[in-house]
């Protein structure tokens, strides 16, 4: 969590669920969810042991609670078996969008840094490197063959250029991801600010913040149903 403060809402749920011995349980990233047109904190509750951000899961969170976002005390503590939080219609989760938007941005991001490492390789050289090339030439006779140092050193050093590209590549990709919780932090704030202010519930900022979701828990089912709108 960072500095907005989010973390306050799973305290509350963190607490209750101890009362009712529920150890195992972990709550879920704070969300919003609309009932008779009023706004409410919402909180999903899952096992520790599901795995919450597996793509190829689908997890339907076994608890959820309900959140005054004015007195920030809990309304309601639900076993979703009990009562369900979808209201209607089940949304079906769509992963499809994400694989190809990542698959898409692996490829292109993994192409443009092998391409500036073959380049840096083949025409950059160390000071030192400038200052024997000069004297010795660029080329050296290797197994009875003439060959560019340059290219020497990238045939021997492209294999492991490639598994580096795309252990820096997956690095980035999880970096950028787990940054959006940052954007749904103000959008989160800027709706209950809004609402509390003039009873206006923003259902633009909404639908993004059940995006944001959605590609945060890519293994958890309902969220769209959950936020209710």
């Amino acid at each position: 969590m960072n500095n907005l403060n989010l973390d306050k809402y799973l305290n509350i749920v963190n607490q209750e669920k101890e009362k009712r011995g529920l150890t195992t349980y972990i709550p879920l990233y704070p969300m919003l969810r609309v009932e008779n047109e009023k706004l409410y904190v919402g909180v999903m509750l899952t096992d520790e042991k599901d795995p919450v951000w597996s793509m190829d899961k689908q997890i339907k969170p076994e608890y959820w609670v309900l959140i005054d976002v004015n007195e920030e005390k809990i309304l309601e503590f639900n076993k979703t078996d009990e009562k369900d939080f979808v209201v209607g219609n089940f949304i079906p989760k769509n992963n499809d969008n994400k694989q190809q938007e990542i698959s898409k941005y692996t490829v292109e991001k993994t192409l443009q840094y092998k391409n500036y490492l073959i380049e840096d390789i083949k025409n950059e050289e160390l000071p030192l490197q400038k200052k024997l090339s000069s004297i010795l030439g660029s080329e050296m006779e290797i197994d009875g063959e003439k060959v560019n140092i340059n290219d020497y050193l990238l045939s021997n050093l492209e294999e492991e250029i490639k598994t580096k590209i795309n252990d820096l590549v997956d690095i980035l990709v999880q970096s950028k991801y787990g940054a959006i919780t940052f954007y749904y932090d103000h959008l989160f704030t800027q709706i209950i600010h809004e609402y509390k202010s003039t009873k206006v519930i923003d259902h633009e900022k909404m639908k993004l913040c059940i995006e944001i979701m959605n590609h945060y828990y890519d293994g958890v089912i309902g969220i769209d149903n959950f936020f209710n709108i």
